[in-house]
C-alpha cells in the first residue's frame, strides 16, 4: 500500500512524482494505482493538519510571586531567549508591555511596544523598549487613570495614580545605559513595567482620594 498521510504539500508532491515514475515502470499494483489517482485528485485529504505551537510563555497570575522585587540583571547574563520570550508573549496577549516576572523569571527586565502611527499602507509603527534594571528618575503631572489593566489580572481594571511625564534610566539589550523621556500612554506603560520590576502591582497604585 502507498503512504496515505503527509506533513505538507511539498512532501506530497515529491511522493506523487516518485510513485508516478514507479507506475510508468509497472511497479504498482492495480490497487496502488487507484490510490495514487486519489492522491492526485484530492491532495488536501492526505495532508496532516499541523497545529503550530503557541508562541510565548504562560502569564503568572499569583500576586505573591509578582510582589517579590526582581533581581538586578548582570551584564554577563544571557538574555537573548528571555527577550524573545517577552516579545512572543506580548504579541500573543496583545498588550503594551510585559515584564520578566510575569513569565516566571525574577529579573529586572521588561519589554514595551507602543503603537505610534500608521503609514500610508495601514501598517503600524511602534516605539519599542527593552528596559533592563530600569528606574524612574523624574515624573511630573499626576493624573487619575481610569481602568488601568494588567496581563496578570485579566478582566480586572483599577483606577490608579500615574504621571503624564516621566524620565527613565535603563540599560538596553546591549547593556548600554540609556535615558529616555516619555509622556502619555508611553509614560503610563513604562511606569507600569517599572513597578513590576520593583514587585509593585496595579493594586498598590490604586487612586485614593485625599
Amino acid at each position: 500500500m502507498l503512504k496515505e498521510r503527509f506533513n505538507n504539500q511539498a512532501e506530497l508532491n515529491t511522493y506523487i512524482k516518485e510513485q508516478t515514475e514507479r507506475k510508468i515502470k509497472g511497479y504498482l499494483t492495480a490497487s496502488e494505482r487507484d490510490q495514487l489517482e486519489r492522491l492526485i485528485k484530492n491532495p488536501k485529504e492526505y495532508i496532516k493538519e499541523i497545529k503550530e505551537t503557541p508562541k510565548g510563555k504562560p502569564i503568572v497570575t499569583n500576586i505573591e510571586e509578582l510582589k517579590r522585587p526582581c533581581q538586578e540583571v548582570n551584564k554577563n547574563d544571557n538574555l537573548i531567549q528571555l527577550i524573545q520570550d517577552l516579545k512572543d508573549t506580548l504579541e500573543t496577549k496583545h498588550g503594551l508591555g510585559i515584564s520578566a516576572n510575569q513569565i516566571g523569571i525574577n529579573k529586572r527586565i521588561s519589554y514595551v511596544k507602543i503603537p505610534k502611527f500608521q503609514d500610508k499602507n495601514g501598517k503600524w509603527n511602534y516605539n519599542e523598549y527593552i528596559l533592563i534594571n530600569a528606574k524612574i528618575i523624574e515624573k511630573d503631572k499626576p493624573i487619575k487613570v481610569q481602568g488601568e489593566m494588567c496581563l496578570s489580572f485579566p478582566g480586572i481594571s483599577i483606577i490608579t495614580k500615574r504621571y503624564v511625564f516621566c524620565t527613565i534610566e535603563y540599560y538596553n539589550e546591549k547593556f548600554e545605559l540609556q535615558t529616555a523621556i516619555a509622556q502619555d500612554l508611553e509614560a503610563l506603560t513604562i511606569q507600569h513595567e517599572c513597578d513590576h520590576q520593583n514587585g509593585i502591582t496595579i493594586f498598590d497604585r490604586k487612586w485614593r482620594a485625599k
